[in-house]
């Protein structure tokens, strides 16, 4: 167990809870994506890193393609407040401000897709839907709330898709999903108190889509990706009432929420395309995080009780000229988390997205893009109340303050055909 595990790229994910879309889910699989603010992304297909969102959509390729990227993002996650936590003399109340409690990360991903004949399509993809990265200082007054809160997940991806006609294609695909997980701080439960816990997992996740091509100009796309339990299995460090340590072996059910999007593309002259997008996240689906121990049985972390959550972009890409493109976008999260379940380990809040990108049409084949977002985070309210021993009213300790953050993404693909 590492109660002071630093930020580290593992896999393909380590990022901050404000730099994504809400919760702990990431919306960044792309560069080029990233430039519109991932407006319009399950129907465009302008390279494969539409694998990552529309498995149907690689009927329009009729050569082989390949994406790949990675997309660098500069967290800025602050906590101001207060705790008041007990002490042999009374309750004391003690500064319990932090700054900076996230990392820089650079997250990868890759993409290739294949045509097997006019109407059949394989592709293949890795990339992350899921991660979270919050540390917290050495000694935070306020750590018993949380001091560790780190996901992290690997997405390998498998697809088909078939072309019905010239309007309508189909697409669906399977995952094996791989996620690291730790949670640290101060959780009563069954008598006992969690300190913490860490472990890993697979699991298989599966996805699917359509295509309906209006015009040469104009189409729709429609995607659903189907929620998964993560289990994840590893070590437990934890205390009994009377202070002495004991070390277990468990695991812990991490719920990955479906999610969809309906997506719009519309070429409106031959150098300005429009495109938006309608994302839901079934994040209600997230009631509470729970271990099971093998000696100790079963222990309850937190109780979340989130909502479902929605993501509304809209961006547009305007053609200079052969070589050259432009991309802007803006989108609007909504946080799942209600205001009287935020915790300063998973500081969320609703986030505006200010997203700008450039294409480069290098030959016929290769292109480069590069993508910059500024992702603007509300300033929000946090409180929090628990007892350090359960029952016992004397050991009542809380949290009062705010909590704001923002970041700052940047991105480079590179895209062939081949």
């Amino acid at each position: 167990m590492l109660p002071n595990m630093k930020p580290s790229l593992i896999a393909l994910l380590v990022v901050s809870s404000q730099a994504q879309a809400a919760g702990f889910q990431l919306a960044e699989q792309s560069a080029t994506g990233m430039g519109r603010a991932f407006a319009g992304e399950a129907a465009i297909a302008d390279n494969a890193s539409v694998l990552s969102r529309n498995a149907a959509a690689m009927t329009r390729f009729d050569s082989t393609a390949f994406s790949g990227g990675v997309i660098y993002i500069h967290p800025d996650v602050n906590i101001e407040g207060t705790t008041r936590v007990p002490t042999a003399m009374g309750p004391v109340s003690l500064d319990a401000s932090a700054h900076d409690i996230a990392g820089d990360a650079w997250v990868p991903n890759a993409y290739l897709i294949v045509p097997l004949n006019d109407q059949w399509r394989l592709g293949l993809a890795a990339t992350s839907y899921y991660g979270l990265g919050v540390q917290m200082p050495d000694n935070y007054n306020a750590g018993h709330f949380g001091n560790v809160s780190d996901i992290k997940t690997m997405d390998l991806g498998v697809s088909l898709a078939y072309r019905i006609n010239e309007m309508w294609s189909v697409g669906a695909g399977l995952s094996a999903i791989h996620g690291e997980g730790e949670v640290g701080g101060t959780f009563p439960s069954n008598n006992k108190i969690a300190k913490h816990l860490k472990g890993d997992g697979w699991a298989l996740g599966w996805n699917m889509g359509a295509l309906l091509e209006l015009s040469e100009s104009t189409r729709l796309g429609l995607s659903y990706r189907h929620d998964v339990n993560l289990t994840l299995s590893g070590d437990a460090i934890g205390t009994d009432l009377q202070g002495r340590t004991f070390t277990d072996t468990g695991s812990l059910d991490l719920p990955l929420p479906a999610t969809a999007e309906l997506a719009l593309f519309h070429q409106l002259t031959p150098a300005l395309a429009l495109h938006s997008s309608i994302n839901w996240t079934n994040w209600s689906k997230f009631v509470q995080l729970e271990s099971e121990l093998d000696h100790y049985g079963t222990m309850h972390i937190k109780d979340e009780h989130w909502n479902d959550s929605w993501r509304y972009a809209l961006g547009l890409t305007y053609r200079l000229d052969p070589k050259w493109q432009l991309r802007s976008g803006i989108a609007y999260d909504s946080s799942p988390v209600p205001a009287d379940r935020r915790t300063i380990s998973i500081p969320d809040s609703d986030r505006i997205w200010y997203s700008a990108g450039v294409g480069y049409q290098w030959d016929s084949k290769l292109s480069l893009d590069v993508g910059v977002t500024l992702l603007d985070g509300k300033k929000v309210d946090v409180t929090e109340t628990m007892q350090l021993k359960p029952g016992v009213p004397q050991t009542t300790s809380s949290f009062q303050g705010t909590s704001e953050g923002d970041a700052w993404l940047a991105g480079l693909q590179l895209n062939y055909l081949l």
